[in-house]
Parts: structure tokens; C-alpha cells; sequence
């Protein structure tokens, strides 16, 4: 089995949504964490506020001392919406998400989560699917072009009918079949579907580019010990197929957002009792694979 390494952990501005982002970069200095997840969102980086934030939150975020190592676009709350019957929604959304592809290379990251979109359940499955792979092919050539990998992310079906377990996700990946088209796998919909870690790591392997590790209630993206998930069952599926890339604590339950800060605190210090050693804010030098 692999090593599992504190350096490999990532913080979000998620749960920080209602805080400045000046307050969030403040917030990871105290905590010690160095790699973060970017939460697309207004108005921390949104396009919706209009101009051209990037260069400003750069700068914030390298004075900082911090490494942006994925984007996540809001996907599930804005009018944003891949698998869309609606063309010129679906056509806005691809404008959104490629505006995210390039903020993501501008601020070092190579990756980008993509959720796979909201098709109505009174339709066919296959419509949805139908529009929703159409949308990832035409992400492709943007993220080709600025080198950002497309993580495809499993959600529970409250949130998506189209990739709420193992099968999904995979027909996905296999059917568009592209270099730039990966995974993330996160605990919560995966312990909501009754299957476990390993089994996306026995069908995706390689594929599989970024991990959210939440605890669950069966769902909530909870801190570890407010739910009920096997945590070391996680990470020893991680440990048995050799996951040696980042790992993002993606705590977004309505409780923690009025005062993050202690919440994440705690999360952290559950988690350095059950992985292998590293340092949270990377000051050991090893290189986490992106």
C-alpha cells in the first residue's frame, strides 16, 4: 500500500461563500493549509460580476502563500445546466464553464470539476445523457487549449440523475473516451449509492484525477465524526491503488457556513490522526502529482 500525505489535503472556499475572499485566503493562513479548491461563485470569481477579476485574485492568492489546485464551478445553484433541454441555456452554460477553463490555467490549476448537468426526470434518461455528453465535447477543444483536465463528478441522485453511481460515471468517461475528460470521485454520493471507494478505483483506476473526502449522514458533506461513513475504509482504497494526488475537504453543510473556520479546524485534526505523516502546508517539499 501507498502512502497517504497531509500535503495532499485541499481546503475550499465553499463553506466561505457568505465571508469576503479576502477573509477565506486569511482563514487557510491560520489553519496552515496551502493548496485550495476554488469555489466558482459570486463573488469570490464569478464572470457574473462582471470585468475581469482573475489578475486581482492572483495576485491575493500567491501574496497569500497559497497554490490553487482545482476550480469548481457553481453547478448545481446557478443557471447553469450542461445537460439543459434548452439550447441557449445549454449554450450560456459552455460560455460560463470555458471562462472557468481559462480562469483555472490562469491560476495554475489543472483541473476543473464538471458536474454532468440536470436533465428533467420526467423525460428519458437517455435525452439528458444525450445533451449532457453533446455539452463535455464541446468543453473539450477550450480545455485542450489551455491544458486543464475535465473532472467528471459523481453526485447523489438528489442532486443529478445522470452520474449517482459507479455504472454512470463510468459510461461517461468510457463513451467520450478523451484525454482531457477524468474523473472525481467524492465519498458522499458514492456511500449514498451503497458502494465504496474501491470499486471506482477497480473500474476508473488512472482515470480517476481528483477525490472529495466528505463524511455523510448518508449525504450532507459533512466534517469527519458528524456522520456515519468509514473513513479508513476511504483512505485504505486510496492507500491500495496507489492515489498519490490532491484530496480536497469539501465541508459544505449549512451549519459550518456561519463560522467555518473552527469546523474546518476540527476536520483537519481528524484526519492528520489517520493519514501516513507529510505537512499540511507543504513546507516538507514533497510534490503532489496534479
Amino acid at each position: 500500500m501507498s502512502r497517504l500525505l497531509l500535503n495532499q489535503l485541499a481546503a475550499t472556499n465553499m463553506a466561505y461563500n457568505r465571508f469576503s475572499f479576502d477573509y477565506f485566503l486569511e482563514s487557510m493562513q491560520r489553519l496552515g493549509v496551502r493548496n485550495v479548491e476554488i469555489y466558482g461563485c459570486s463573488t469570490h470569481l464569478h464572470p457574473y460580476d462582471g470585468g475581469n477579476p482573475i489578475p486581482k485574485v492572483r495576485t491575493k492568492i500567491r501574496e497569500a502563500g497559497l497554490r490553487v489546485i482545482s476550480m469548481m464551478p457553481e453547478q448545481n445553484v446557478y443557471p447553469v445546466n450542461l445537460a439543459a433541454k434548452e439550447k441557449a441555456v445549454r449554450d450560456h452554460t459552455a460560455e460560463v464553464y470555458k471562462w472557468f477553463i481559462y480562469a483555472a490555467a490562469e491560476l495554475g490549476a489543472r483541473q476543473m470539476l464538471l458536474c454532468p448537468g440536470r436533465p428533467y426526470r420526467n423525460e428519458p434518461w437517455s435525452e439528458g445523457y444525450k445533451y449532457s455528453r453533446d455539452s463535455i465535447e464541446r468543453l473539450l477543444p477550450a480545455a485542450k487549449d489551455a491544458d486543464v483536465i475535465l473532472n467528471y463528478e459523481t453526485l447523489r441522485i438528489g442532486e443529478s440523475t445522470l452520474t449517482s453511481n459507479c455504472e454512470d460515471t463510468c459510461r461517461m468517461v468510457r463513451d467520450v473516451n478523451d484525454p482531457y475528460l477524468a474523473c472525481c470521485v467524492d465519498t458522499v454520493p458514492v456511500y449514498c449509492a451503497h458502494e465504496k471507494t474501491e470499486d471506482y478505483f477497480r473500474e476508473l483506476g488512472s482515470k480517476i484525477h481528483h477525490f472529495h473526502l466528505n463524511d455523510g449522514a448518508p449525504d450532507g458533506h459533512l466534517i469527519w465524526g458528524d456522520g456515519r461513513q468509514d473513513l479508513d475504509e476511504h483512505l485504505d482504497a486510496l492507500r491500495k491503488y496507489g492515489y498519490a494526488r490532491f484530496i480536497t475537504m469539501e465541508m459544505a453543510a449549512a451549519k459550518y457556513k456561519a463560522d467555518p473556520e473552527p469546523f474546518y479546524k476540527k476536520n483537519i485534526e481528524v484526519l492528520k490522526a489517520h493519514f501516513d505523516g507529510g505537512t499540511l502546508d507543504c513546507s516538507d517539499g514533497w510534490e503532489v502529482e496534479a
